[in-house]
């Protein structure tokens, strides 16, 4: 990288300099030049961390680790899962992000630096001789925000440790890089809480600024509709929170195999769940056969996961549901529908309608697949194996329509 920052007469970097660079960046590329620039003009980095809270279904914190003669930074993902809590006791972030404190400067002289906490010991066989964190908080929601601003660690290993001078500097300009990295974080992770909520594409197309009510396109979809047998009589008899997780897991064996596939799953609704494929605009029959295979492929999927799944549960004399999955293709409004202050990305028109009438056919068949006749005709010849059940009237739909199945599905 180049160098963009020179030393000051003071033997300091130019933080007007390093602020207007700053700006406009990813995090990782902001944290790893902001390091970079700040060695090259004059302070002695061995090493650099910044970590902050983020909004995330998965993670409590995002972290980024930047070593002197590294190319890059190294990212940290926080979760409950990998927080261990005598670790974290212990820890110099704990005393600015839990105990209050703006600030941490510890040397590293000897091996008794690591009797307060043991990250120091570490650092000190690296080669560090200081050692210097600071929390940058935001005044957005009193104190709590101090709390969870942008916490930065730094290390050097020259001898004497940072001069009062160059830790003033750190004081001055770590507030602006803290709001650079916080906004440029934001970013990221509002894409990650957008796509968990409303499915990968819908999310995109929100934040790309499709959000005006009514604002729909035509597109033509297989459309998946599943739906969990038995869920009313078993909330009955769990109490919420086992009922929670036992559904949290089902509604995974279903919505993983359809993302796998390339469809995305716009929504569950209970214990249901409806999805999509979207057929290409070009690619013409063997385009439109090759998703219906992925989306066929998909619902298998979800049927052998729940059955391999309950298996396992009825081993252990735990309560089962099964699981019923429809398959349509049709064209669908795919956009913004709702009321002025809620709205939904979604998909409606008949054909959406159509596959849930279609579902609600498997228990008066007997099957838990059932395909409709515009999605068999869509699977090309060398395909799989189709088995028709003849002609059937659905509910709200005009006319009795053809229904399709698989041969020898693992049984929910």
């Amino acid at each position: 990288m180049a160098t963009l920052v020179t030393p000051t007469e003071r033997g300091l970097p130019d933080a007007a300099a390093l602020e207007r660079w700053s700006q406009g960046h990813t995090a990782d590329t902001v944290f790893e030049g902001f390091c970079a620039q700040l060695s090259a003009g004059g302070i002695h980095i061995q090493r650099s961390l910044c970590a902050m809270r983020v909004l995330h279904p998965l993670y409590q914190g995002f972290g980024l680790v930047w070593r002197r003669g590294v190319d890059g930074v190294v990212e940290e993902i926080y979760s409950t899962a990998n927080a261990a809590t005598d670790v974290w006791e212990r820890s110099t972030l704990k005393v600015m992000v839990d105990d209050g404190e703006p600030e941490l400067r510890r040397r590293i002289l000897g091996p008794e630096a690591g009797e307060e906490f043991p990250i120091l010991e570490n650092f000190r066989k690296e080669g560090a001789t200081d050692y210097f964190g600071m929390i940058c908080g935001f005044a957005i929601e009193a104190a709590n925000e101090q709390r969870f601003g942008v916490v930065f660690t730094w290390t050097t290993d020259r001898d004497g440790g940072f001069s009062d001078i160059e830790l003033d500097f750190l004081r001055a300009t770590l507030p602006v890089l803290a709001l650079t990295l916080r906004v440029a974080a934001n970013r990221r992770f509002a894409q990650a809480v957008a796509d968990a909520y409303l499915g990968h594409d819908a999310a995109r197309r929100v934040l790309s600024g499709e959000i005006e009510r009514g604002h729909v396109h035509t597109l033509s979809a297989v459309l998946i509709y599943c739906d969990l047998c038995g869920f009313t009589a078993l909330s009955d008899r769990l109490d919420r929170r086992e009922l929670v997780d036992l559904l949290n897991e089902y509604l995974t064996c279903m919505a993983e195999p359809v993302e796998a596939r390339g469809g995305q799953v716009l929504k569950f609704m209970g214990d249901g769940m409806l999805g999509t494929f979207e057929l290409p605009a070009e690619g013409g029959a063997a385009a439109r056969a090759a998703t219906s295979v992925d989306a066929l492929a998909a619902a298998g999927e979800d049927l052998a996961r729940i059955s391999e799944f309950n298996i396992a549960r009825r081993a252990a004399n735990q309560p089962t549901m099964a699981l019923n999955v429809a398959l349509h293709l049709g064209e669908v409004a795919y956009g913004n529908v709702g009321s002025p202050t809620r709205l939904d990305f979604t998909v409606i028109g008949p054909a959406v309608n159509e596959v849930s009438r279609l579902e609600s056919m498997c228990d008066p068949l007997e099957r838990h697949l059932l395909l409709s006749e515009a999605f068999a005709a869509a699977i090309p010849e060398d395909g799989p194996a189709l088995l028709p059940l003849g002609r059937h009237g659905l509910r709200s739909v005009r006319e009795p329509v053809n229904l399709f199945t698989v041969e020898n599905l693992p049984e929910p």
